[in-house]
């Protein structure tokens, strides 16, 4: 596929198909990184929220914290 680059001030942008934004997932931010054959560009990781953290925290430490608790 080839895309046009739009002029916004001093700055260049690139338009990505409502199509390609849905495929892959694209949410309001991305990672751009530099390759050998040019850029690559990606949907940026989600963080996760409070509840979420707080379950895999919990899930990956239980062996230590029943230890602590038992002291």
């Amino acid at each position: 596929m080839r895309k046009k680059l739009t002029t916004i001030g001093n700055s260049r942008a690139l338009i990505i198909p409502k199509e390609l934004l849905e495929l892959y997932g694209f949410g309001d931010e991305i990672e751009i990184e530099p390759s050998a054959g040019g850029l690559i560009i990606k949907p940026a990781a989600r963080g996760l929220s409070f509840q979420e953290a707080k379950a895999k925290l919990l899930t990956e430490q239980r062996a230590l914290l029943a230890r602590l608790s038992d002291a």
